[in-house]
């Protein structure tokens, strides 16, 4: 199977949302404020990312906005079970 780089902006944005939302909780953070900023970071890649590759495409960014969308989601269900 090959890796497209809509896969790759899924699972990067996955894994950075996730990161930043840990860091974000470890630090005793609220609990929107840790959404916020996991996602602004994680969004931002993405879009400095297209910037970089001077070549603006949607559908990178549905890439990462799906990825962030799923992370926040197993965040969610996580949280719920953990309390």
């Amino acid at each position: 199977m090959k890796i497209t780089d809509k896969m790759l902006h899924f699972s990067i944005s996955f894994l950075i949302t996730s990161t930043v939302f840990l860091y974000c909780n470890l630090l005793d953070l609220s609990l929107l404020l840790c959404y916020l900023l996991s996602n602004v970071v994680a969004i931002g890649f993405g879009v400095v990312k297209e910037i970089i590759d001077l070549k603006w495409d949607w559908k990178d960014i549905i890439a990462d906005v799906t990825g962030i969308i799923t992370s926040d989601i197993f965040i969610a269900i996580f949280t719920i079970f953990s309390h």
